[in-house]
């Protein structure tokens, strides 16, 4: 029982504070025990080391700490890789083989397929790159139209030295711009964009199912050892939780191999799951785990009455309102936003090729009418979502793009 515990509470902490670092800066989790969690992990804990490291060894420690952490945060380094397939070989090399004969038919050929299915993904999601080059960034700028949001014509990378398509972003860790960007993946060591994004939720589903699919035959294989080795009168003199645990912990340590992956899967199973959860719900919403942080720092200026809104078709003639749409992608929006303290006045111009307001020097000007305070996020409108399918078609790499004879209909 102890022993059973005590690997439970060191499988289960790994976990937590696995989520913690993953998890702890999304915007979902702003305000929550999580962020608090990881604010502390990250910030708290590190500053209360460093003080009691200058008092006892003046800094040596820190210092020492502070080069290899730069190596493991701020490098593209194959650490964590390893780490993660050395997990996968060992927990399969523990679990299979002793659980193999007794196996059925029909599990001895799913349990190599469930086995070596996420290799072959994670090996694509490792190859797979979304860079932007100059042989590709033609094509990059007709992936997607600018939403005037998030992103603007006429930005340009400093590093890479051309202008960024929309929903790009530079990645310091692979030094290159990525095209449609969700994150960098330590667990990669590539960043996840619009070439590989298919490969890396086909391994978050993978691995959801491996996992708990040996969850199942691990719970199916101790269950049919306990009705083996605990005869029938003792399994029904067990009482309570108390006596279901004392015999599950029996057999667990009877069979360490089985029994100890099987808390293993059961403790990580809840992580890959969430991962997963997480990657739907953005494929859902139309956005990246980039472009979440940035539509959260939206909300922010909402809330806070610093976001007016206007519509295109109001500033600017119809022809030059036509030619602002790309007229072959599926969701199309007349609106214009803007970021300021004070809302615009009559006197303002706002470029044509962006949302930026350039004022006059008279600053006695009323307020312009056609621009409205923003209250809510419901008003602001967001053109990657086309809704579910066809943001999962995007996501795959099926054309989402209409045809310009349907459009004229």
């Amino acid at each position: 029982m102890g022993a059973l515990k005590t690997v439970s509470l060191v499988i289960l902490a790994i976990s937590v504070f696995t989520f913690i670092a993953l998890f702890g800066r999304l915007p979902a989790f702003r305000k929550t025990p999580v962020a608090l969690l990881h604010r502390a992990l990250w910030v708290h804990l590190p500053n209360g080391i460093a003080a009691v490291d200058n008092r006892l060894f003046g800094g040596r420690v820190v210092l020492c700490w502070n080069r290899s952490g730069s190596y493991i945060l701020k490098e593209n380094h194959p650490l964590v890789l390893i780490f993660f397939v050395s997990l996968l070989v060992i927990g399969e090399g523990l679990f299979v083989p002793a659980a193999w004969p007794r196996l059925s038919s029909f599990h001895q050929f799913a349990v190599p397929v469930a086995v070596i299915l996420p290799y072959l993904l994670l090996y694509k999601c490792v190859v797979t790159k979304s860079f932007i080059t100059a042989e590709n960034h033609e094509e990059e700028m007709k992936r997607y139209p600018y939403d005037r949001v998030l992103f603007h014509p006429g930005h340009r990378c400093s590093t890479c030295d051309f202008l960024k398509p929309a929903r790009s972003k530079h990645c310091s860790f692979c030094q290159a711009c990525v095209s449609r960007h969700d994150h960098h993946c330590v667990w990669l060591m590539n960043c996840v964009g619009a070439n590989n994004c298919v490969y890396f939720v086909s391994l978050l589903v993978s691995l959801s199912v491996m996992l708990v699919y040996g969850i199942y035959l691990g719970y199916s294989l101790l269950s049919e050892i306990l009705n083996e080795s605990v005869p029938p009168q003792v399994r029904e003199s067990m009482q309570g939780w108390t006596g279901w645990i004392n015999a599950w912990s029996v057999v667990v340590a009877a069979h360490p191999r089985i029994g100890g992956v099987f808390l293993l899967m059961l403790m990580t199973a809840p992580l890959a799951i969430s991962f997963l959860a997480y990657h739907v719900y953005l494929i859902w919403a139309g956005v990246t785990t980039n472009e979440s942080a940035k539509w959260s720092d939206l909300k922010e200026d909402v809330e806070d009455g610093f976001v007016y809104k206007t519509r295109r078709s109001l500033i600017f003639d119809s022809r030059h309102s036509t030619d602002f749409y790309d007229q072959s992608w599926p969701v199309h929006t007349d609106q214009i936003l803007v970021i300021d303290e004070e809302p615009p006045t009559e006197g303002c111009l706002l470029a044509s090729d962006s949302n930026c307001i350039a004022r006059r020097p008279a600053s006695d000007l009323p307020p312009d009418p056609r621009w409205k305070r923003l209250h809510s996020m419901r008003d602001v409108d967001n053109i990657y979502d086309m809704g579910f399918w066809l943001n999962l078609r995007d996501v795959i790499g099926l054309s989402v793009r209409r045809p310009k004879d349907i459009l004229s209909t």
